[in-house]
């Protein structure tokens, strides 16, 4: 008997793609991602890269590529909190100001990758301030731009809701939290800035609303509203770490 042999087919053999098909969809390829990289320079924010590239970057990306963000933000953001500190020597000798947000924002956010949620530590606390400050008494308002060197938060109080029409006890509450916070923060910079040992008594703070022009007034320069507070005594949290505080400012500051 003889052995029924199993008939296999073998498989067919693909042909190479042509080489010029391979050139192109390389070359369509680096372009399209040398183009995504242009677009991500161009519309992000201030960077080496786009100042070097310049009228170069914009010439290729206007008309034609340019993003209407309007699409995705009906009403972006136009207003942008910044916070400055200045210490004071005594009632009559202070330091300059300093802004704090721009340092923290140069020192921790601009030209990184990933940035830290600490850069935006005075920006959230400006923005938190002034959402309140719209909402209490002028009056109110006053009482918080005067100078207060002892005891200055229960005498806010009691200045607050002294008014005859003052507003409810829980916003002064919040409120004259968010000065203590601030105040916090003023003093430790103050102590990272100017020196522990440098006799500043007090620390003051403002708060800068830089509002963008609308559309139709684009050409004209933004506005900048100041809020003031007054003077406040050094105050510092239970189980705040000056050290911690210190370094990162010092690294801001490099």
């Amino acid at each position: 008997m003889q052995d029924q042999e199993t008939g296999t087919t073998a498989p067919a053999r693909q042909e190479p793609r042509p080489t010029w098909i391979k050139v192109v969809a390389g070359g369509l390829g680096a372009l399209l991602c040398a183009h995504l990289l242009a677009t991500a320079v161009f519309v992000g924010p201030a960077n080496a890269a786009k100042e070097t590239l310049g009228t170069t970057l914009t010439n290729y990306m206007q008309p034609y590529f340019q993003q209407e963000w309007s699409l995705f933000a009906p009403t972006p953001i136009s207003v942008e909190y910044s916070m400055l500190v200045r210490g004071w020597y005594d009632a009559d000798t202070s330091t300059e100001w300093v802004d704090v947000t721009e340092l923290e924002i140069e020192g921790n956010i601009l030209h990184s990758v990933a940035p830290s949620r600490a850069g935006i530590v005075t920006r959230r606390l400006a923005g938190n301030m002034r959402k309140q400050y719209r909402l209490i008494t002028s009056q109110e308002q006053a009482t918080l731009a005067g100078n207060y060197h002892e005891n200055a938060w229960a005498r806010m109080e009691e200045a607050m809701k002294a008014e005859p029409e003052h507003s409810s006890d829980g916003r002064i509450s919040y409120v004259l939290r968010l000065d203590r916070a601030m105040t916090a923060y003023a003093t430790q910079f103050a102590w990272a800035w100017w020196g522990r040992d440098a006799g500043i008594q007090y620390v003051e703070v403002q708060i800068h609303e830089t509002r963008a022009p609308r559309f139709d007034d684009r050409g004209d320069d933004p506005s900048v509203t100041v809020r003031e507070f007054g003077r406040r005594p050094l105050y510092m949290y239970d189980d705040q770490d000056s050290a911690a505080f210190a370094d990162a400012i010092g690294r801001f500051r490099s």
